[in-house]
């Protein structure tokens, strides 16, 4: 961070202060870009596996998700350098979202890893439907945090339902409908909250 920068962010502050307000989060972008392309990715799953859409070959799923990680990186590289320009970075708030949300990306890699390798060593074509509890659970945990650091209390809302769709998918998670449930999860806890977020973050200026 450059002198300018952390000046920046200390008039931020204190003008924060003075108002009695707390920093923005500024994590809404990447909660609606994950909540959208989750959403749509498992509504696609779900027509490949229900037979609604059309396969071509035995490696439909893998394109489908092969896309999926080009497009999330594409959109992350994207919204990176968009939130270099928003004020508040330092704010504690803001960096306990960073870091704990860096924290449920690291878990949700090693989840996805062991998922796909027991299904290539094992032959287990289930063994991909196991990733979808754990990863709103994870995002629970994330939001329930986030919430409870940042005084963003109405997120505490979404965590709860978070964790329930992670209770129900723990339960059903080899059934196609299971799928559907998903995106439709991603869409309430992650997107819903990130369009929310997104609206209250500050402008690139002070």
């Amino acid at each position: 961070m450059t002198r300018e920068e952390l000046l920046d962010d200390l008039n931020y502050a204190r003008t924060l202060a003075e108002e009695g307000r707390h920093a923005p989060l500024l994590g809404g972008s990447y909660l609606l870009l994950w909540g959208l392309l989750n959403s749509c990715a498992y509504l696609l799953h779900w027509g490949l596996l229900s037979g609604n859409l059309q396969r071509f070959g035995g490696q439909t799923f893998a394109v489908l998700w092969i896309a999926y990680g080009v497009v999330a990186g594409l959109g992350m590289a994207l919204l990176v350098r968009r939130i270099r320009d928003m004020p508040g970075r330092s704010a504690i708030g803001v960096r306990a979202e960073r870091a704990i949300w860096s924290g449920v990306g690291i878990a949700m890699f090693v989840i996805v890893a062991g998922c796909l390798g027991r299904m290539a060593l094992e032959s287990d074509v289930l063994a991909a439907n196991a990733i979808m509890g754990p990863a709103f659970a994870l995002f629970g945990v994330a939001l329930t945090t986030v919430a409870l650091m940042a005084g963003e209390k109405w997120l505490t809302g979404f965590a709860a339902l978070s964790f329930a769709a992670s209770v129900a998918l723990n339960l059903f998670a080899n059934e196609p409908w299971a799928y559907l449930l998903a995106a439709a999860a991603s869409a309430a806890v992650l997107a819903l909250p990130g369009a929310m977020l997104l609206r209250r973050e500050p402008s690139a200026l002070v």
